[in-house]
């Protein structure tokens, strides 16, 4: 009989988490309303690209998914005094919210929390103080909830602007093509979890990779395939709809699930 995700996490040493696409509850929130659909068009228009973000900011801001908490939470149940470290390559911090630490967390391709220019080496700003982004907020938020999402002919959105520069959230992402990304919110913790992984080594290591696909595949889905080849001791549980898969190389050492990685957790975690 397999073991359990429960029996498997005790029985490690070190557990490092992969959280992906499949835990983008905002992306798949806007598919499913209907109010969003005219807004949504607007942003794929060429030059109106970059609103998409800043619509998926208001929709988190104002929203939240029960099935993701419940997800979250029974994770957190699952690792208990574990030590772990997240990796995430969406930028939705929902862990932080449900007693992941953020001290042992790291979103390498962005956040909601902060704005950035053009300049890649430039300032932050938080997106909570910025007025002319929340005022954008809710410009899209009164569309969606007075206006039911209906679109005048004559719209316009402006780019806001800080210190005279336009600003965008802080995200490596393809609406910002021309926008050169600036790593400095993430790269404290990334130099954390790189200590973290070398403290593994020759260590009964878990490598628990959910729902990541093929968008960033050199953030989660390459290395944990890495780490998993390089540790002796490691095993490598992938869960996804569809991109299940794993390189032959970690054949032994590997286990492939093919279902819905939120769906799988709190199938898990019910077992506790």
């Amino acid at each position: 009989m397999a073991e359990t995700l429960a029996e498997q996490i005790e029985k490690s040493d070190f557990i490092i988490i992969g959280i992906g696409n499949e835990w983008n509850w905002v992306k798949n929130g806007l598919k499913n309303d209907d109010r969003y659909k005219g807004i949504i068009n607007y942003a794929g228009k060429e030059g109106n690209e970059w609103l998409l973000p800043v619509i998926e900011y208001e929709y988190a801001y104002y929203n939240s998914d029960d099935g993701i908490e419940n997800a979250y939470n029974g994770l957190k149940k699952l690792i208990g005094d574990k030590k772990y470290f997240l990796v995430s390559d969406i930028c939705f911090q929902d862990a932080l919210l449900y007693g992941f630490d953020p001290a042992k967390s790291v979103y390498p391709c962005g956040n909601c929390m902060y704005l950035q220019s053009e300049d890649q080496d430039g300032e932050l700003y938080s997106a909570e103080k910025c007025e002319e982004f929340t005022s954008l907020v809710k410009k899209i938020h009164d569309i969606i909830v007075s206006d039911n999402g209906e679109i005048p002919d004559d719209i316009s959105f402006s780019k806001p602007v800080m210190n005279g520069k336009e600003v965008y959230l802080n995200q490596k992402r393809q609406e910002y093509n021309n926008i050169k990304y600036n790593e400095s919110a993430y790269l404290g913790n990334w130099d954390i979890y790189k200590k973290y992984l070398t403290n593994t080594l020759n260590s009964n290591l878990l490598v628990l990779e959910l729902g990541v696909g093929l968008e960033y595949p050199t953030v989660i889905r390459w290395p944990f395939e890495k780490v998993t080849f390089i540790n002796k001791k490691a095993h490598l549980i992938r869960v996804h709809e569809r991109l299940y898969q794993h390189i032959p190389e970690i054949e032994d050492k590997t286990e492939s699930i093919k279902m819905n990685s939120v769906n799988y957790i709190m199938q898990e975690s019910k077992g506790l």
